[in-house]
């Protein structure tokens, strides 16, 4: 098989990694919400908001991010990569933008800008530049993946930086004490949270600009992509595996029309694993089932084991924390990879979108139930709670493993 290697792969890959830079705030979210909370809470009139009220702003995020995958794949296939990505990029650093003044205003206003626009910008930007990168270096999927998605774990740790430097500079902890949660009171820290949403969509948007602009398919593949159109219409069992030669390919490439895909048991295995399955490990190898089954296990051993940080004091607990966040990417490395390799490349932004649909719905399950589970069961059963899922995951990643042990 063909790998397109040297500048023209290592550009797109650069641009794929800025523009996964700023998808990546996504995970910033912790480190601004009690900004956001306080601001609300202090500087709106008879405004009692708590954090359980701004949480919605993050489950929307995630609720948006999983609804135009899809949409985003039909629209690749018929503007490009660049435009598609240039729609959600505008719609996320605009939603940003427009916070400076929705957070004046309301809460649901915030949900709607910082958190619903927010994520349909980010769902309709985050497969595509993986998607190019996959297709210049179709041998070597996972490394494609890994590397695009490099960026978007850098994009969380660069931003948090970012975000305390301009709204709290000398980093102060949150003083106010009310209901046994805290809150920032302070006028000079309160004053800046407007402003910060200008300052980060202008950032986001010049890294975008230029991810963009170096973001293309190979040409072969565009050659492809309009062949494959034509022969669609003479595919056999509706749509079901068909194989496909690519012109400059040595071997036949298998791919399933997203109509399809949701009809088969390897589907519903990948979507309920990432459902079960909230952490992940990053991306260290190719050979996704050993990877997705040891991200599991890493998952259950860390939640299982996060009492005992209390017998080593913080500096267990910074481990711990620093290992869990490190796992962030394994679900958006290998989850992608896996949807590729089973169905295949020509449908792979519509298939990962129906998968994504798993994270949809549990963002809709822990808006509802996270205030509740954290009075009922304490932190410590939330920890165990996430142990039973992520085991859950680990069973049906192996399941997997046994009906498709080779790709």
């Amino acid at each position: 098989m063909a790998c397109w290697i040297g500048w023209p792969a290592t550009r797109v890959i650069i641009g794929g990694v800025l523009i996964h830079l700023t998808l990546g705030t996504l995970y910033t979210f912790g480190n601004m919400n009690p900004y956001i909370t306080s601001y609300l809470r202090y500087k709106l009139p008879a405004s009692d908001t708590d954090y359980s009220d701004t949480a919605w702003v993050n489950s929307a995020s995630f609720i948006g991010i999983g609804l135009p995958i899809v949409l985003a794949g039909e629209i690749y296939d018929r503007f490009g990569p660049r435009k598609t990505v240039s729609f959600g990029c505008l719609l996320m650093s605009g939603g940003i933008a427009l916070t400076y003044v929705t957070i004046k205003h309301s809460v649901a206003l915030v949900v709607l800008t910082y958190g619903l626009m927010f994520g349909l910008g980010v769902g309709m930007s985050y497969v595509v530049p993986m998607s190019c990168a996959m297709k210049w270096i179709p041998d070597r999927k996972g490394l494609a993946c890994g590397l695009t998605m490099a960026g978007f774990g850098g994009g969380a740790f660069t931003f948090d930086y970012v975000q305390t430097w301009y709204i709290n500079p000398d980093n102060d902890p949150p003083l106010h004490h009310v209901d046994d949660k805290y809150y920032f009171h302070e006028e000079k820290i309160l004053s800046r949270v407007p402003p910060v949403f200008c300052v980060l969509a202008g950032c986001y948007a010049a890294l975008q600009v230029i991810g963009i602009l170096l973001l293309r398919d190979p040409p072969e593949m565009r050659l492809v992509d309009e062949e494959d159109e034509e022969e669609e219409s003479s595919l056999t069992d509706g749509g079901q595996l068909t194989s496909i030669t690519s012109q400059g390919r040595d071997e036949q490439e298998q791919y399933v029309s997203w109509k399809q895909s949701w009809k088969t048991k390897d589907f519903w295995l990948l979507w309920f694993s990432l459902f079960f399955n909230s952490q992940g490990l990053l991306f260290f190898s190719t050979f996704w089932k050993v990877a997705m089954m040891a991200l599991c296990a890493v998952c259950t051993v860390l939640m299982a084991t996060y009492k005992l940080t209390e017998l080593a004091g913080k500096s267990l607990f910074f481990i711990y924390v620093c290992l869990t966040f490190g796992t962030f990417g394994g679900n958006y490395s290998l989850f992608p990879l896996a949807t590729a390799q089973t169905f295949g490349q020509r449908y792979f932004i519509q298939n990962y979108g129906l998968l994504f649909t798993s994270q949809v719905l549990m963002s809709v399950i822990t808006a509802f139930t996270a205030p509740y589970i954290q009075n009922v069961i304490v932190w410590y059963g939330f920890f165990l709670l996430s142990t039973g899922s992520s085991f859950l995951s680990f069973i049906l990643v192996f399941v997997l493993k046994q009906e498709r042990p080779f790709i």
